[in-house]
């Protein structure tokens, strides 16, 4: 719900690697042992609304959560046959897998994207009564468009459209969005794809894998971590590179048959969005505006789309957005 790109992530992949630092290895698995939070009554409609840059579409989705579910609806993680799902007990591929959205709180959800997998999140309520539109939608492109214009690429989509708009547009009165503050990882689980998959044999391949990942690393003056873990006979060693001021990337490699494959960890520990926007305030602080043009405005972006953006609107605030 929470991994659109202009030279930058979507909040939930910047949130997803916006913790830690440090050079040291461990065999945690992310199981957070802090207790759930307390069940409340929670009926709402919330509102997700996303812009496809390919797609040049915004689109709209309602979720009316009745009782703390949404009414009428079940949730899957589809999987086609080239995709894959690895909890602690299960590998999935080519099905529907069963998935959980509840509220919990009026700002406190819980998400599942499968059995025996998943992590809450914490929202903060925003009045948006009297905001730019563009700006609070659109902020990475704000940021990118006044540096550098309009790209020939997107000067007729919808969001040159917008920012090229007559007058700016507001929200009215009563309007509201929901930004994710925090997130609590209860179990994290691993996706891969055929596409990660190589013909190297993993007991052969794995320890020269590593020796040069450490070697480029040090090369830049970054450091890593790596956890390890055995799922349904299935071994993941889970790398995280840092830089001076936080994680910048990450991968899984996996023992998948006897041949190494790359993946993606998901929902691995918890993170706080007050920590990834300081580690990303001190990355942009560090870099020089004049010298490295391009790089400085694409961070700038990356920490206005961190301020500004939310998971869910009301009503009245997805129904303004439309009209840009």
């Amino acid at each position: 719900m929470l991994k659109r790109k202009l030279i930058l992530c979507s909040l939930l992949s910047i949130l997803l690697t916006g913790c830690g630092g440090g050079g040291d290895s461990g065999s945690s698995s992310g199981n957070n042992s802090d207790p759930a939070p307390t069940q409340e009554k929670v009926s709402v409609d919330l509102y997700s609304v996303s812009y496809q840059e390919d797609e040049d579409h915004l689109y709209t989705k309602k979720y009316s959560f009745v009782d703390n579910v949404v009414k009428d609806t079940e949730f899957y993680t589809p999987l086609s046959e080239e995709d894959y799902l690895l909890t602690e007990d299960t590998l999935y591929t080519d099905t529907w897998v069963a998935a959980k959205t509840k509220a919990i709180s009026a700002l406190n959800f819980y998400f599942s994207d499968a059995p025996k997998t998943g992590y809450y999140n914490t929202y903060k309520k925003i009045n948006l009564s009297g905001e730019n539109v563009f700006e609070r939608f659109y902020p990475s492109y704000k940021v990118m468009f006044d540096k550098f214009g309009v790209p020939e690429e997107l000067e007729n989509s919808k969001v040159a459209q917008a920012y090229n708009r007559i007058g700016p547009l507001f929200f009215p009165q009563g309007s509201y969005c929901y930004q994710v503050q925090e997130e609590k990882t209860e179990k994290p689980y691993i996706t891969f794809s055929k596409s990660g998959m190589t013909e190297d044999n993993y007991a052969d391949v794995i320890e020269q894998l590593e020796n040069q990942y450490k070697t480029e690393l040090a090369k830049v003056g970054h450091t890593y971590k790596v956890n390890t873990g055995k799922w349904k006979d299935y071994s993941w060693r889970y790398y995280r590179e840092y830089d001076a001021y936080g994680q910048i990337f990450d991968f899984v490699v996996l023992n998948y048959n006897g041949k190494l494959v790359f993946g993606d960890m998901n929902h691995f520990e918890n993170v706080r969005l007050t920590d990834v926007i300081t580690q990303h305030t001190q990355r942009l602080n560090a870099m020089n505006s004049s010298t490295f043009v391009e790089a400085y405005y694409a961070q700038k972006a990356v920490l206005e789309e961190l301020n500004k953006h939310c998971s869910w609107f009301n009503e009245a605030a997805a129904d303004t957005i439309l009209k840009l």
